[in-house]
């Protein structure tokens, strides 16, 4: 049966919720109890499981590509950063391309596609050495194309996702889908290690082109028709007006404006400290390998709490003011950092923990109320195109704040550098209240909807 109100016991207070969710009768207490989306969403269950397989395969990637080339066919740190930068690249040139095709297509057809386009493409990796006819520029096209079908896999799932549930369930199923990421991140790249030092890197990345071909597979049977899209003009004139659509759309909306640039300068922030924080862990702090390593895997484990409690802890504080939250905490992890090198290793090693600690337990908060947040201010039919404007400003953050770091911290060192990336992540709060985006609990009013 469907109920108009639920309630959610979120501590001591709790508080009352809006919510569509569809309950079911609980025979031992007479009441009614909502029912996971997963239960009664067959849908959204294949998807999601499809992709949480292969975001583990993805992050043993994240491992077995770079051992690829530097293990197998002899490249340094350039090569290595040739390789990364490929497979960031098409987010940033071709996301706004694809955003258009995604809206005038069928989304779940264009996921099949990528995934099946990204199992041969890697597996071909492992079959040329295998042959003995791998080469690095063979590794750099496989990266390059792989980019090129993320892009058309993440454009296309964050576009389906929003016609598989309803609007009450998009915060449980995004809430899913980044304890997916956390999990894939946390256990993928000691994975990734652990097969690598096991049967070799190459055939580490096999795993991941088999992961993708498990995607596509459990694609295959989800039942229900995908409406079809309206149509759209074809030809050149037609892709650039829907392109320059989709900007006006994206930025020229308040909300959408405000979160992509929030997410922008949060991206920033974190990319920019993940540069610096390795060489200011052995130069400055003099960590060893080992305990840098601890560190960093300690400091990972709260990004499992994070998105356990993201939904919890948005519906008490609302979405908007979860964003000051975790950008306010992000900007403290970073400005903890200089304060290591007052004490001795031990303490060190404690300010790196709890720095990663907040930083990490912060993703999943913001990714899930971001995302929810983008959802529910874009018409289904128009998800493809404001994604593909928005992930060149998030993705390119994550190219620009290396670099940017990187560059600060040559110059005045690293502690100039983390606490710039601690004002970043601060700045990001601006665009949060430039937007008003604060006053948003678990929606936005019609007024502030992209209109199509």
């Amino acid at each position: 049966m469907t109920t108009e109100e639920c309630i959610a016991d979120l501590g001591r207070e709790g508080i009352v919720r809006r919510s569509t969710q569809r309950a079911v009768e609980d025979p031992k207490i007479g009441a009614t109890r909502p029912k996971s989306v997963l239960a009664r969403n067959r849908p959204f269950l294949l998807v999601w499981s499809g992709e949480s397989i292969s975001l583990l395969g993805s992050e043993i990637s994240v491992v077995a590509l770079p051992s690829l080339a530097v293990l197998v066919l002899g490249t340094g740190a350039v090569g290595v950063g040739a390789l990364m930068a490929l497979q960031w690249l098409p987010f940033v040139l071709l996301a706004p391309i694809m955003g258009v095709f995604t809206d005038r297509l069928r989304r779940r057809p264009l996921m099949q596609l990528a995934n099946v386009a990204r199992c041969v493409i890697l597996g071909s990796l492992p079959l040329a050495a295998v042959l003995g006819h791998l080469t690095l520029a063979h590794l750099y096209v496989a990266a390059l194309l792989k980019g090129v079908f993320d892009v058309v896999f993440q454009l296309a799932y964050q576009a389906y996702i929003p016609q598989v549930l309803d609007r009450a369930d998009l915060v449980e199923g995004n809430v899913k889908t980044q304890l997916s990421k956390s999990i894939a991140m946390t256990v993928g790249r000691s994975a990734g290690g652990g097969l690598v030092s096991l049967i070799g890197a190459a055939r580490a990345v096999a795993a991941d082109a088999v992961s993708y071909l498990l995607g596509a597979l459990l694609l295959l049977f989800i039942r229900e028709e995908e409406p079809r899209p309206a149509p759209a003009e074809r030809g050149l004139a037609a892709t650039v007006r829907d392109i320059r659509g989709s900007v006006a759309l994206t930025l020229g909306n308040r909300v959408l404006r405000s979160l992509t640039l929030t997410l922008t300068f949060g991206n920033m922030a974190v990319s920019s400290t993940l540069a610096i924080i390795i060489v200011y862990a052995y130069q400055d702090l003099h960590f060893s390998a080992g305990q840098l390593g601890l560190a960093l895997s300690l400091g990972s484990v709260p990004v499992l709490i994070g998105a356990a409690l993201s939904q919890r802890i948005s519906g008490r504080l609302g979405m908007g003011r979860t964003l000051v939250l975790t950008h306010a905490l992000l900007g403290l992890a970073f400005a903890l950092l200089p304060a290591a090198v007052l004490g001795g290793k031990q303490f060190a090693f404690a300010v790196v923990v709890v720095s990663q600690s907040i930083s990490s337990f912060t993703g999943p908060l913001t990714n899930v109320a971001v995302i929810t947040l983008i959802q529910k201010a874009t018409p289904v039919q128009a998800m493809g195109r404001v994604n593909g404007v928005a992930l060149p400003f998030v993705w390119g953050a994550n190219a620009l704040g290396p670099v940017v770091g990187g560059a600060v911290a040559a110059m005045t060192g690293n502690a100039v550098a983390f606490i710039l990336a601690a004002v970043l992540a601060w700045a990001a709060i601006g665009w949060v209240f430039r937007g008003a985006v604060q006053q948003l609990v678990d929606d936005v009013p019609d007024h502030l909807r992209v209109a199509v």
